[in-house]
């Protein structure tokens, strides 16, 4: 947890969720119970970029939330002035903005960080779909450019084998504003009477535990040189 912390930037991590989807709905679930806490249970809307991947408006859907479609441009990126023009739209009901970066066009958004500032100043959460983070480990964290909660696919990025129809591990990182929402468990953390978590999004407390030293060993064998060659390389790829 500690070497994921600080390769993304997070706070936090849950490692409950068992896929990068299921890991999407549990991000977004947080979002949702935080919005909660704070009284804003009509903020339901998210904004998706057309380029993000394809789980993101079914995870978004499936957590209860609208989905309202962001347009990218000739080029391969997200359109500022439409995701602007939506933020500011649906400023009393935006819930979060879902981003996959870099897109799965491959296109490295150098507005990413602005993109992120519009939604905060909107009263939005940034979720941002690690899909792709095997292009940033070691070169850039999505807890410092603006993103509120990402989960990451250790089956991808962090040396699981992903044949064979799995397992797979999608865990969530999260700022520290959002930590109290993360998935709860009745066995190594019950739910009380106070309780602001949503409950279990996994029979297991930490999803397919047994596959963890995998990643454990592959962060600790490579090391951050290693690892930030690994993204360097998978860039030219």
């Amino acid at each position: 947890e500690k070497d994921l912390c600080a390769i993304t930037g997070y706070d936090k991590i849950s490692f409950q969720p068992n896929s990068g989807a299921q890991g999407e709905y549990a991000g977004l679930r947080a979002i949702q119970c935080y919005h909660e806490a704070r009284g804003d249970i009509h903020r339901d809307v998210c904004l998706i970029p057309v380029s993000a991947h394809g789980t993101n408006p079914a995870s978004a859907q499936m957590a209860g939330m609208r989905v309202e479609p962001v347009k990218v441009r000739q080029d391969g990126t997200i359109d500022v002035e439409d995701l602007q023009s939506k933020a500011e739209k649906f400023t009393n009901r935006l819930s979060c903005f879902m981003i996959t970066y870099p897109s799965t066009n491959g296109v490295f958004e150098e507005t990413v960080a602005d993109m992120c500032d519009i939604i905060h100043k909107n009263g939005g959460q940034v979720y941002l779909d690690g899909a792709n983070m095997n292009a940033q480990v070691g070169l850039c964290r999505p807890g410092d450019y603006g993103g509120d909660v990402s989960h990451l696919n250790l089956h991808k990025t962090f040396c699981i084998p992903h044949g064979g129809g799995g397992p797979g591990m999608g865990p969530i990182g999260v700022k520290s504003h959002l930590v109290p929402f993360l998935p709860g468990h009745p066995v190594v953390n019950p739910l009380g009477e106070n309780s602001t978590s949503y409950g279990v999004v996994s029979a297991a407390p930490f999803g397919s535990s047994a596959i963890l030293p995998i990643s454990w060993a592959y962060i600790k064998m490579m090391g951050p040189r290693g690892l930030r060659k690994a993204t360097q390389v998978a860039i030219l790829n």
